[in-house]
């Protein structure tokens, strides 16, 4: 079945559908594999990101509506200049296709700050005048007392308006779009929020064969001692593994040692207050929770990046601070490892006498506090740290050895020296440094599903662990292609390739196996290499301290990620070129065509 797209013409506020051509859904499904192939075919590389013509691309793959799904949010990164993919929990993704619209796309710039309201075939846009200034709970709220419940809400905040460049959006008060880049072209659109109510039920093809599917899933869930850790951890849950092998470090990746440690824990956070599950509807898992203060109100739990980054890697010493700045980033709309780097990054530069802009030093709650409130403030003279981590070593001369980004976009606070793997997923994503986009936890499992692939005799070789990440990427676009929830299918391992093979089976009514859906994966990772190459991507590398400089202390003193020796591998397994680009020939092999 063709896709459905809505477009918005912001400039003179023209609303039109479309179906994509037939082959879009047969090569790329939907979801993130249709955004991005429409990026590619209406977004040349002389249209830069805060343009006008630039897609903000919203997409739901044909899973959502139908099962446990969120959306994926698409565009030119004007944090990177390339492609960029966010995504986020929640059930506007789902409200979308109810409401008969597998993508919106937003085009154009508005005039003055609106909101949009989209139910069915209905669309309005209307004035934001009295959103302008809300954070992004309260903007969710708003909407939905003048709304209802019904609805769902994805915004921006104050740093968004306040034009910060890695300000996130944030659907319904609770799920940012991660890793950043939207944020800042919706606001740059001037579109405040966009509500949607959908009442139409998606169709399936054969509902008994999914409801078979489901029960399966939720079997498997109900017996995963893994599942029941999520439940209460959330992503924390790879906090313990982490520390064991040594992947947090401490004042931007300086060193390992950390004396609060314990203080930080896992279980120190989730044991702060209580807590109520915050997960999306109808799912078993419930992976995000929130604590509930005593006059009712909800604040957010922090995630792994909060952790490490906020705790470890900028020296916060105590749950209540690490709950304080994650609950602050997610209503002023800002990423959080965005803002965790870009902290931990002026602190040595300060450190270094590089700068004497501000007051930050390693654990000093007031000043990183202080810090994130002016990012959602209007000022006079742009912040630097609004800049970004990628933008802010071009400022301070000789920090680029340091600066914790790939590509312009900040790196996660898990140590690429101490798991070659995500040192490698860091410096290949397309979307810039940000090891996500695979999805790649496996190595802080205890034990790996049996469904990964493994060579038993060469497990720690790069013969054994390109494969892997690879495996990772074509199955993450591929969840997000089918529109199928990636924290339930990678980041806690609960979806088997055959169970996505039976869910889209069951959908769409026409039989999928693990090679079709493996080579849709392939082709919207390969799709994607060459639109970043076409964006100007640079160099598949870190920063000189992730690949020069190793750890001194710590389990992982000593290591380094050997990305050298790992790239030709992971070149030649793509079917790459020796520079990492796919040939005209590799493309034409996978049916993708690119336009002059």
């Amino acid at each position: 079945m063709p896709l459905q797209a809505l477009q918005i013409v912001l400039t003179d506020q023209r609303v039109m559908t479309e179906q994509l051509p037939a082959d879009v859904e047969h090569h790329f499904l939907g979801g993130r594999g249709a955004a991005a192939w429409l990026l590619a075919q209406r977004v040349p590389a002389k249209i830069g990101p805060l343009a006008p013509a630039n897609l903000l691309i919203f997409s739901a793959g044909p899973l959502a509506g139908v099962t446990f799904s969120g959306i994926t949010v698409t565009t030119r990164s004007p944090i990177t200049n390339s492609i960029s993919h966010g995504w986020a929990s929640g059930r506007w993704g789902a409200n979308l296709r109810r409401a008969g619209h597998d993508l919106l796309i937003l085009d154009g710039q508005s005039p003055d700050w609106c909101w949009i309201r989209i139910d069915g075939s209905q669309v309005d846009i209307h004035p934001a005048t009295h959103l302008i200034g809300l954070d992004t709970q309260a903007t969710n709220q708003t909407l939905r007392r003048e709304l209802g419940d019904e609805y769902a809400v994805v915004c921006v905040g104050p740093a968004a308006e306040a034009g910060v460049s890695y300000s996130a959006i944030v659907a319904e008060g609770a799920f940012a779009v991660e890793p950043a880049g939207a944020g800042a072209v919706m606001a740059r659109k001037r579109v405040k929020a966009i509500a949607v109510r959908g009442t139409n039920a998606c169709p399936v093809a054969d509902r008994q064969r999914l409801d078979t599917a489901l029960a399966g899933i939720a079997r498997r869930i109900a017996a995963s001692d893994v599942a029941a850790d999520f439940r209460q951890y959330g992503s924390l849950y790879y906090a313990q593994r982490a520390e064991e092998l040594g992947a947090f470090s401490v004042r931007n990746g300086q060193a390992h040692t950390v004396p609060h440690a314990s203080a930080i824990s896992r279980t120190a956070l989730a044991q702060r207050g209580r807590r109520e599950p915050r997960g999306c509807d109808g799912c078993p898992l419930a992976c995000h929770s929130a604590y509930i203060r005593k006059n009712g109100e909800p604040i957010a739990y922090p995630d792994l990046e909060a952790l490490a980054g906020f705790g470890w890697s900028c020296g916060l010493t105590t749950p209540d601070a690490i709950i304080l700045v994650n609950d602050l980033c997610l209503r002023l709309g800002l990423d959080v490892t965005e803002t965790s780097a870009a902290l931990a990054f002026m602190m040595e530069c300060r450190e270094r006498g590089l700068s004497n802009v501000g007051n930050l030093t390693w654990g000093d709650l007031d000043a990183v506090v202080g810090a994130i409130r002016r990012l959602g403030q209007r000022q006079e003279k742009r912040d630097i740290l609004s800049l970004g981590v990628g933008e802010m070593q071009e400022v301070y001369y000789g920090s680029n050895v340091f600066a914790p980004q790939a590509r312009q976009l900040a790196l996660p606070a898990i140590d690429p020296r101490t798991v070659p793997e995500i040192a490698l997923a860091d410096a290949t994503a397309p979307i810039g440094g940000d090891y996500r986009y695979a999805m790649f936890y496996e190595p802080l499992l205890a034990e790996p599903p049996v469904w990964l692939p493994n060579d038993p005799n060469n497990p720690h070789t790069i013969q054994g662990r390109v494969p892997r990440l690879i495996w990772h990427e074509r199955f993450a676009a591929a969840v997000d292609a089918a529109g199928l929830c990636r924290r339930l299918a990678l980041l806690a391992y609960q979806i088997a390739p055959a169970d996505l093979n039976e869910l889209l089976s069951a959908t769409l009514g026409r039989t999928f196996t693990s090679v079709d859906v493996a080579k849709i994966g392939e082709r919207i990772v390969t799709l994607e290499r060459a639109l970043a190459i076409r964006y100007g991507a640079g160099r598949d590398t870190l920063p000189h301290r992730w690949t020069e400089e190793p750890l001194e202390d710590g389990p992982a003193a000593g290591k380094l990620p050997m990305l050298e020796e790992m790239l030709p591998e992971y070149y030649r397994r793509h079917g790459w070129d020796e520079q990492g680009q796919p040939s005209p020939a590799r493309l034409a092999e996978l049916g993708i065509t690119l336009p002059d």
